[in-house]
């Protein structure tokens, strides 16, 4: 019998292009899902849509609680969904009509406990989905991990793009409270806890670039976050498989990077903290012959200073604008 998919939409102020997202997903060719639409205490028209959906279809449940962030929206969710799987989808994104086919097939196919798959940038839906030769297999967590600390786009950190075997999520939860790299500190627990990793190269979900966008935004304190959670995620993984520290001091490196090229240069605290959390992984980034020439260049330009390492940022500021 095919399992039950539990898709969980965190909902907050997206009132124009929520009803397409929910449209993708209730015309999925997998029938037998189940549509949890969290309201995260929005203050637009989102919450009322929800309810109209609800009304339309058997298959979906409208909640809503007092705004308390993306990563609480989908611990409540994951909460009162009953699937034997979970998947995540951002509230303004457009999934493949074969998404959820796709991914629960990988995972029967390969024994997986995780089905993964790229994802493709869009501004309108008449950019979707572009035609490509489709690749498909499976790989163990260290794998998956290497992979995914190197920033591959198949094995990347987001939660969306995947399908979750419920049980990863028992004892663990989106970090409560932070609404910036709140995947990155989720994402690789549940691939350490899974013995396979089924991947596809098809890209099955639509990433809307939104210009108010977490990632597009000016800096705000809630990216500090990045310090913290790349220390987990370092020490974590290092306890586990020592031999790939070089992979993830990469990872933490990139994360607080990104964070410190937004920070003012009036906030000379929290830019002298990011910097020195760069500064614990910059080593073992230049001499990592496996990570891009971008981040051992930008792990060079570190030790000559914060101003010589800003201009030779530019390049790399301009390429994340272009993030969601």
């Amino acid at each position: 019998m095919d399992p039950l998919v539990s898709i969980i939409v965190p909902v907050y102020n997206v009132e124009e292009e929520l009803s397409e997202c929910i449209e993708s997903i209730i015309n999925q060719t997998y029938e037998k899902i189940e549509v949890i639409l969290v309201d995260d205490g929005s203050t637009d028209r989102s919450g009322e849509i929800c309810e109209e959906y609800q009304k339309k279809d058997q298959r979906i449940k409208a909640y809503h609680k007092e705004n308390s962030g993306i990563s609480e929206a989908r611990n409540y969710g994951i909460e009162h969904s009953n699937g034997e799987y979970i998947a995540c989808v951002d509230s303004d994104d457009y999934i493949k009509k074969t998404m959820i086919s796709s991914l629960v097939s990988l995972v029967l196919q390969n024994e997986a406990q995780i089905a993964v798959s790229p994802y493709q940038k869009f501004s309108d839906k008449s950019q979707l989905f572009e035609e490509t030769v489709v690749e498909t297999g499976a790989v163990d967590s260290k794998e998956a991990l290497i992979q995914l600390l190197y920033q591959n786009r198949v094995f990347h950190t987001g939660a969306h793009c995947k399908l979750y075997l419920r049980n990863l999520f028992e004892g663990i939860r989106y970090p409560a409270g932070i609404s910036y790299a709140e995947d990155l500190g989720t994402t690789y627990k549940l691939i350490i806890k899974s013995a396979r990793i089924a991947y596809t190269t098809e890209k099955l979900y639509g990433y809307r670039i939104r210009e108010q966008s977490m990632m597009r935004q000016d800096f705000s304190e809630k990216k500090m976050a990045c310090i913290p959670i790349s220390k987990k995620l370092y020490s974590d993984i290092c306890d586990i498989y020592p031999d790939i520290r070089d992979a993830v001091a990469v990872r933490a490196f990139n994360v607080n990077r990104a964070v410190y090229l937004q920070i003012p240069y009036s906030m000379k605290e929290e830019r002298d903290l990011v910097w020195a959390e760069m500064k614990r992984y910059r080593k073992l980034v230049l001499i990592n012959k496996k990570a891009r020439i971008l981040d051992r260049v930008m792990a060079l330009c570190s030790y000559l200073g914060k101003s010589f390492f800003m201009i030779f940022a530019i390049p790399y500021r301009k390429q994340q604008m272009g993030l969601k």
